[in-house]
């Protein structure tokens, strides 16, 4: 095998994005062109905005002709950190349109403009150009079929970029409902993505809880959503945001109401209260609107029941439980065990005396009367530490402390 060999040329910025002008040229002309001669004049006279502009013309030239993605990687680099040379509030437009240019295509090397929208994101200085180009990757990351890609990055980031772009309530509405809508398009890791699609609109809801109700409106698409995923997911059984003002609104809004009301029925009622409800015409509105069959939906209802019961108690009955949830005698041991094994409930079942023990269930809904039960919990935790540092320091008051070998008493002495 030959050796390898590796020169280094130094060269001035001047002469990279004359280089990347030469390049752009043939890839538009076959040839050397006066559109050489204008860049270089453009950015002799630091006139990088219109430079800029110079290359976005031929963007689709590039992404068409260039047959190296090395090449190609560069010329789309040298485009995006010539944003940051461009003075304020300039730039924000010109990343822009930088950004509008590298999406107006899900067919030419998707991966390509999505990895250039990505670097213009990194090469902005500003937090308002940043935010813009971010919601630009995220809805480009699904029209082009490429939201596994930013599953991960949504993961690490979601949570931290609203502080580090200094977005108000209105702008990390619209970032968590982009990021949020872009995992929709997942498809190796479809229920991780629809976890954090969730956990993001949840996030996003909150945003309401003091807002003016003139804004409520455009949260009705986020909580309609929010609800019908808690609805029919199988292993989620606490929702948290019942008395929030944006799922509240659902209950009047004629197109959700029914699943809304099958939500109060889940938080709330019984499994007679969810048989009543869905042998309605808006029980079987509220079913297909959550996307679950009406077992589904029986089955996750008497887990919730259970939960109903179990929460706060240290023994429930058989009895008690086979007539909260609907059940024949010999199904009651099932459903405790399914319980347990969803982690709804921590407990025993005590077979010879028809009980089941519980030493831990989480309420359906965590609402202020729990944030009560909370806080005087807490409370009384902060009070047994407190006397018992007092009692620790009493007692080392009144006995001297003792360590090592010189708290032994020394030897009496030996006379002869």
């Amino acid at each position: 095998m030959s050796a390898l060999r590796c020169a280094l040329i130094e060269t001035s910025e001047e002469e990279a994005y004359v280089a990347v002008a030469k390049y752009i040229a043939e890839l538009r002309d076959g040839q050397q062109s006066t559109f050489t001669d204008e860049c270089e004049q453009l950015y002799a006279a630091e006139q990088h905005e219109k430079l800029l502009d110079k290359f976005m013309s031929a963007l689709d030239a590039v992404f068409a002709a260039a047959s190296s993605d090395a090449d190609l990687e560069c010329c789309l680099n040298m485009m995006c950190h010539l944003v940051p040379r461009i003075p304020l509030p300039a730039a924000t437009a010109a990343a822009q349109r930088l950004a509008a240019a590298l999406a107006a295509s899900t067919d030419s090397r998707p991966d390509k403009r999505l990895l250039a929208l990505v670097t213009l994101y990194n090469a902005a200085y500003d937090a308002p150009t940043k935010a813009a180009v971010l919601l630009q990757a995220l809805g480009y990351a699904k029209a082009a079929g490429l939201s596994d890609t930013m599953l991960p990055v949504i993961r690490a980031h979601a949570d931290s970029w609203p502080t580090e772009l200094g977005l108000d309530a209105a702008g990390e509405r619209r970032l968590f409902t982009a990021c949020a809508d872009a995992l929709e398009g997942c498809t190796r890791k479809p229920r991780t993505a629809a976890r954090e699609g969730v956990r993001l609109l949840s996030k996003c809801l909150v945003t309401y809880e003091d807002a003016p109700a003139a804004e409520l409106p455009t949260a009705v698409p986020a909580a309609a959503h929010v609800v019908a995923e808690f609805v029919r997911s199988p292993d989620v059984f606490q929702f948290d945001l019942a008395t929030n003002p944006a799922v509240a609104q659902l209950s009047s809004v004629k197109e959700h109401a029914p699943l809304h009301r099958l939500l109060s029925i889940f938080l709330k009622g019984s499994v007679q209260d969810y048989q009543a409800f869905v042998a309605t015409a808006d029980g079987t509105a509220a079913l297909a609107a959550a996307g679950i069959s009406g077992e589904e939906a029986l089955a996750k209802m008497r887990l919730l029941a259970f939960m109903g019961l179990a929460h706060g108690a240290t023994e429930v009955t058989f009895g008690q439980i086979q007539a909260a949830l609907d059940l024949s005698a010999e199904e009651v041991e099932g459903a405790v065990v399914q319980a347990i094994g969803k982690r709804i409930a921590e407990a025993r079942i005590d077979q010879l005396r028809g009980v089941v023990a519980v030493s831990k269930c989480a309420p359906r809904t965590f609402g202020p009367q729990h944030w009560l039960e909370l806080q005087t919990t807490l409370a009384g935790w902060k009070e047994a530490a407190i006397m018992a540092q007092q009692a620790v320091a009493e007692a080392g008051g009144s006995a001297p402390a003792r360590s090592g070998p010189s708290a032994a008493p020394a030897p009496a002495a030996v006379r002869a």
